[in-house]
């Protein structure tokens, strides 16, 4: 009777850990694998390095294309250590990471746009004469080693004429 119990309880412990390891590999198949909204890397036009030397702020901004409101999704704001040249950023943004302006929760838009600027005064808002910027479009949630180039310099509007 010992000998059959002490088996019972084999059984069980047996069945207990097989269920305990499904449960485990279900999460890991079905959990939330990865929260990120899109990686990639930003490279500056070649013809326009002379002009970003000496900038080191480099925003990163989300949109909603559909969206008709002004206000991004996000941005994250990073510095650079030297002149931009070649590849200026790698980066992955996350929830965690980007300064988040609008409610993303399970629902968030299928595509977005990106847009980087590398900031002549290293402060937010609007675009101003001097910074550097590009943009992908229609990217998909969740997109990797996308390549955003920097390769519009923004430039002064002209003075009105004067009669």
């Amino acid at each position: 009777m010992a000998k059959a119990r002490q088996q019972q309880k084999l059984v069980l412990l047996a069945t207990m850990t097989l269920v305990i390891a499904a449960a485990v590999g279900t999460a890991f198949m079905f959990g939330k694998t990865s929260d990120i909204i899109a990686s990639g890397k930003v490279v500056l036009k070649p013809e326009l390095i002379s002009q970003a030397q000496g900038m080191r702020t480099v925003y990163l901004i989300v949109r909603d294309p559909a969206s008709p409101m002004p206000m991004p999704l996000g941005a994250m704001v990073t510095t650079i250590s030297g002149d931009p040249n070649g590849t200026v950023l790698e980066f992955k943004l996350t929830k965690d990471n980007m300064r988040m302006m609008a409610a993303v929760d399970e629902q968030h838009p299928a595509k977005i746009t990106i847009k980087a600027r590398l900031d002549l005064d290293g402060l937010g808002g609007a675009d101003t004469p001097g910074d550097i910027v590009g943009m992908v479009e229609q990217v998909d949630w969740g997109s990797q080693e996308l390549t955003i180039e920097l390769d519009q310099l923004i430039m002064a509007e002209p003075e009105p004429q004067q009669q």
